[in-house]
């Protein structure tokens, strides 16, 4: 019988370089995330598909369990949104260690929105990129 919590589909380290990497980035099949320990502090950052790669409605859901903050953001030079703001490394989008965050594309215009809940299942303020 299959397991009806599976594990993370993918797990990938935050870090600061101004390279999007393999380790840091989140493929495109991808729905759930595990985050690693960050490397530096909260400006280590994990990197979203691009929006073309991804049908409307897919959702990826980051378990924050990097021992810290760390912030989201997508492909560099994209211009893609994250709840209405530019977040190719223009801005950024907060995770919170502990929270759990869903991503969902709405289309390839208006970008990606994204909500989290807390540790103890409330919803979180929401998150304005900055």
């Amino acid at each position: 019988m299959a397991s009806r919590n599976p594990g993370p589909k993918h797990v990938v380290k935050p870090s600061a370089t101004a390279a999007d990497t393999a380790s840091r980035s989140i493929g495109r099949d991808v729905t759930q995330v595990s985050v690693l320990a960050v490397t530096n502090d909260a400006n280590d950052f994990i990197t979203l598909p691009p929006l073309v790669s991804v049908p409307e409605g897919h959702r990826i859901t980051i378990l924050c369990t990097a021992g810290g903050n760390f912030e989201l953001r997508t492909p560099v030079g994209s211009a893609e949104e994250i709840n209405s703001e530019d977040c190719d490394g223009t801005k950024e989008y907060l995770c919170t260690d502990t929270q759990i965050v869903y991503v969902t594309k709405i289309n390839n215009t208006i970008g990606w929105e994204a909500n989290a809940y807390t540790a103890i299942g409330a919803v979180a303020t929401a998150v304005v990129p900055d």
